[in-house]
């Protein structure tokens, strides 16, 4: 190997170990495999977990519903600790009162301080790491949780309700149900639809189905509410959905603009079709000239800014009329508005500041410094070389 290539070899090694030292040296958690705890009175668990190398210390801390009841052994581990071991005790209270059923997780996360590093800099960010202990807790009757899906959908197409039920009792429950009542955008209730029927054993979750037909229902916003009977009790859950049509809406458009300059004319969209539109545009008449935004692609429900620019030249201050038409499949949307011509504002010049350099950029600049100088020495070397043959010769 050539000296040249060695020292670019060199080098690129350098650059790799600043680059990746993050990952590197990013730091993990170990933690106990069976990490669950199912309610009982007063019940008292220890896990145990560690923290793996890291050039930084790290805090360990824990977090989340029922943390309260929970105690950690440690909350440093050192950089240059060879025991890097720590323990978390979940203690649970004797009753249950007050307690939330469900399946809760109590976090422990272990998190690299910077500017600790014994060696090497400070230079990066700090990495994370977090596990959880999970805690069941089951009432001691028939307890469910609920929840509703309403997927948006275009006109005329079908909507497929689904009624998510979780149980945290420790009873079965023999059956379960949901009517699912539907309002228009006027909040009136203009349609109820029905789920098929069910068991539901303690500690499992099931899902119930009911399809809305909405032909010549027109586009808007619809709400939809769920009432879950379960053994002769009830529970209530909303969601949203809308009904979309081909449509675009301009929401918003730039007022303002400076006087002798080009300026950036931003029209806002917003899909109200659940399915892409492809090479949508605008063009915006203003002051007897006509302006065109780049062709784009709009996602289904989307909202994006289309950009023309005017250029203001010879504009006198003052307002004008902007008619913006926005293009679409064989359709548009039109909009007129008012914007306003003002003086050109005077450019802000900072004044100079110290320049402010990380490790890592002061690093790099060195690099590129000795691969100059390592160039020019070895066309240096080089040259004296053909020096001394030809002086030979």
């Amino acid at each position: 190997m050539s000296k040249l290539s060695k020292s670019v070899f060199f080098i690129f090694v350098l650059i790799f170990i600043s680059v990746f030292a993050k990952s590197v040296f990013a730091v993990g958690l170990i933690a106990s495999p069976n990490r669950i705890i199912d309610f009982e009175p007063g019940i008292e668990k220890t896990f145990y977990f560690e923290v793996t190398s890291s050039r930084y210390d790290v805090n360990v801390s824990i977090y989340g519903y029922l943390s309260e009841y929970a105690a950690i052994s440690k909350k440093l581990i050192k950089s240059k600790d060879t025991d890097r071991t720590f323990t978390v005790t979940v203690k649970l209270p004797e009753k249950e009162e007050g307690l939330k059923p469900g399946h809760h997780k109590i976090w422990v996360s272990a998190k690299e301080i910077l500017g600790t590093a014994e060696s090497g800099g400070n230079v990066g960010t700090s990495s994370n790491v977090i596990v959880y202990i999970l805690v069941n807790i089951l009432n001691e009757n028939k307890y469910v949780e609920v929840e509703l899906s309403a997927p948006n959908v275009n006109l005329n197409e079908p909507v497929d309700f689904a009624v998510n039920v979780k149980s945290f009792g420790k009873e079965d429950i023999s059956k379960i149900n949901a009517a699912i009542d539907v309002y228009s955008p006027d909040n009136e209730k203009i349609a109820t639809v029905y789920t098929e029927e069910k068991p539901l054993k303690s500690n499992t979750e099931e899902t119930l189905h009911a399809q809305l037909s909405t032909t010549g229902y027109p586009s808007g916003t619809y709400m939809a509410i769920a009432k879950l009977n379960y053994d002769g009790k009830t529970k209530q859950a909303n969601n949203t959905f809308k009904i979309g049509e081909l449509n675009i809406k301009i929401i918003n458009y730039t007022k303002e603009f400076e006087k002798d300059k080009i300026n950036k004319f931003d029209v806002e969209i917003e899909s109200d079709w659940g399915n892409k539109i492809e090479n949508v545009y605008g063009k915006i008449k203003i002051n007897n000239k006509s302006i065109q935004t780049p062709n784009i692609d709009l996602g289904s429900w989307e909202k994006k800014t289309i950009t023309a620019y005017w250029d203001t030249n010879n504009i006198e201050i003052g307002s004008y009329d902007a008619e913006m038409t926005v293009y679409y499949e064989d359709k548009t949307t039109v909009e007129t508005g008012m914007v306003n011509v003002i003086e050109k504002k005077e450019a802000f010049v900072e004044n100079p500041s110290v320049i402010s350099l990380s490790t890592t950029t002061i690093l790099i600049l060195i690099i590129i410094l000795l691969i100059i100088i390592d160039i020019v020495w070895i066309i240096k070397k080089g040259k004296s070389k053909e020096k001394q043959k030809t002086g030979k010769k």
